[in-house]
C-alpha cells in the first residue's frame, strides 16, 4: 500500500540531503586533539576518586585506632649513659685505656715516701 505524501516527510528529506551535501570530514589531528582531551579528563577523575578512596580509607583507619598517643615534650639532649659492658672481650676500664692511650704515670699527690728510720711513712703532698 503507498504511503500517503506528507509535505513534513518531504522537507526532512530536503534537509538531510542538503546537509549530507554539506558536511566535510574533520581533520585527523582535530579528532587526535579530542582523544587527547578526553583521556587527560579521564585520568584526572580517575586521580581524584583514587585521592578520596585513600584519604577515606586513611580516616577510617585513624577514627578506628584505640586512645590517644602520649603526648611528646620537646627535644633535647639525652641523659648521659654508660655504656654498655656486654659482649666486651676485656672490662670496660681495659677497653678505654687502650683506646685512649697507655696509662700516665703516678701524679706528685699520690707519692709514697719511706724514711730512712725504717718506719714506713705515706705523706700526700697538697698541689701548689
Amino acid at each position: 500500500m503507498p504511503e500517503p505524501q506528507d509535505p513534513l516527510r518531504s522537507l526532512f528529506q530536503q534537509a538531510a540531503g542538503a546537509g549530507q551535501d554539506s558536511a566535510v570530514t574533520a581533520p585527523v589531528a582535530l579528532i587526535a586533539a579530542r582523544g587527547r582531551r578526553a583521556r587527560r579528563r579521564r585520568f584526572g577523575a580517575l586521580a581524584v576518586v583514587a585521592c578520596l578512596v585513600f584519604g577515606g580509607g586513611a580516616a577510617a583507619v585513624a577514627a578506628l585506632l584505640p586512645g590517644k598517643p602520649a603526648p611528646v615534650g620537646p627535644a633535647g639532649t639525652p641523659p648521659p649513659s654508660r655504656p654498655s659492658t656486654k659482649g666486651l672481650p676485656f672490662p670496660a676500664a681495659t677497653a678505654t685505656a687502650t683506646r685512649l692511650g697507655p696509662a700516665s704515670s703516678p701524679t706528685p699527690e699520690s707519692s709514697i715516701s719511706a724514711p730512712a728510720s725504717g718506719s714506713p711513712h705515706t705523706t700526700a703532698t697538697e698541689p701548689p
